[in-house]
């Protein structure tokens, strides 16, 4: 058995005449060559030497490759060629690490297959069959920030360390392991890549945020789908649906509520709720997709017009007007403008019967809402109207009170 540096002692060719004897005048040239070749070796050294006394000493012979039962074959002319007994070549000291068993492309998550397998060489490339020990892979260059998961160091078997359980749970494109042990140089495994599995949930990955009553939510609304493990499943084209979840307001949603996804995410750019409210939020759905977005609230818009939420009542001429007028500031989807804190005027609308309006007929909105707790009029009438409005135009527009009738006082 000899290694595979120098074939040692070194090898002698004996030149030898019919009955055996050696040829001790024979000086020609012996030439050795690889005769049974197991490994596929390379024959390295002087493998031509002139004989002297018959006798021809190789001393520089090599074999490159690992194999049990090789012989060499020997020539010159006139003479006839012998065999060698078999020889091994073995392998040299455990040198590096090579990946024999490449990783494959794979979906997150899920496990690579085949099983990984890192080899251990000597110098050469031979497998190095009697190292036992400890070999460890980790994720190289990792373009999706993936994590390795499964059994990441094995113990060698004849030189050969097998991962049957690793996966990655990111997607990425030009994954690479590394496999490293005690002693030996780092080896690298060639590129693969990591896909999304099949869509598992739909994700508001651009939450709504809070918006005015009517007005677009921006930034647009964004929805992913996603696999069980986060990953953006980017082969999903189909229909997204959006629609309100949770609604305090009883708002209504306006704008393009089913678009279709693009590389896994739908985006919606024009949505918008009509109603105030807190707390609103969202859901999708897609086949048997859904998800929720994060809540959200619905502000109203500044005031466009007043209106009457508590109408005069008929009363008495002289007597103050109950339950005092109350009048609200309004955007234009009819939510009150809480944001309304102008002065609100009261004054007569219809006068039916030639009456003064008397009390505090100018008050400051509080939250939008403006009420008027000591109005009167001193003269009897039937189809008496209030008007309110701002002191001064433009808007809010002025709202208009349904017709009272003003009765006389009784008599004494």
């Amino acid at each position: 058995m000899v290694n595979a540096v120098l074939v040692t002692p070194a090898v002698q060719v004996t030149a030898q005449d019919a009955q055996g004897n050696t040829a001790s005048g024979f000086t020609g040239n012996v030439s050795v060559a690889i005769g049974t070749n197991p490994g596929g070796g390379t024959l390295s050294g002087t493998a031509t030497a002139a004989a002297v006394g018959g006798v021809v000493s190789f001393g520089s012979l090599s074999i490159d490759k690992a194999g049990t039962g090789y012989t060499l074959a020997t020539s010159a002319t006139g003479l006839t060629g012998a065999t060698s007994s078999t020889f091994n070549i073995e392998p040299a000291a455990a040198n590096r690490l090579v990946f024999t068993g490449q990783p494959t492309s794979v979906t997150a998550g899920a496990t690579i297959t085949p099983a990984v397998a890192v080899t251990v060489q000597d110098g050469l490339g031979n497998t190095v069959t009697g190292f036992t020990g400890n070999v460890a892979v980790a994720i190289g260059t990792n373009p999706g920030g993936g994590a390795l998961s499964g059994t990441t160091t094995v113990a060698a078997v004849n030189g050969v360390a097998t991962f049957s359980t690793l996966s990655i749970n990111r997607t990425g494109t030009g994954y690479t392991l590394t496999a490293s042990g005690t002693g030996l140089a780092t080896g690298g495994s060639a590129a693969f890549n990591v896909s999304a599995g099949s869509g598992t949930a739909l994700v508001f990955t651009g939450e709504p945020t809070n918006a005015v009553a009517g007005a677009a939510i921006t930034p647009a609304v964004q929805v992913t789908v996603e696999d069980g493990l986060g990953n953006t499943v980017t082969s999903f084209t189909a229909n997204v649906t959006v629609a309100i979840a949770t609604n305090p307001g009883g708002g209504t949603l306006a704008g393009t509520a089913t678009v279709a996804a693009t590389a896994g995410v739908a985006t919606f750019s024009n949505l918008s709720i009509n109603k105030t409210g807190t707390g609103y939020t969202l859901g999708a759905s897609s086949g048997g997709l859904t998800g929720t977005s994060a809540g959200f609230n619905v502000a109203p818009g500044s005031a466009t017009l007043l209106a009457f939420v508590q109408q005069p009542t008929n009363t008495t001429a002289g007597v103050a007007i109950s339950p005092a007028v109350t009048v609200q500031a309004l955007d234009g989807n009819g939510n009150v403008a809480t944001g309304f804190t102008d002065n609100v005027t009261m004054a007569i609308g219809s006068n039916a019967g030639g009456g003064t309006l008397s009390g505090n007929t100018t008050v400051a909105a509080a939250a939008g809402v403006a009420t008027f707790s000591n109005l009167s009029l001193n003269k009897a009438g039937t189809g008496y109207t209030l008007t309110a409005g701002p002191p001064a135009s433009p808007a809010p527009r002025p709202g208009r009170s349904t017709s009272r009738r003003v009765e006389l006082p009784s008599s004494p």
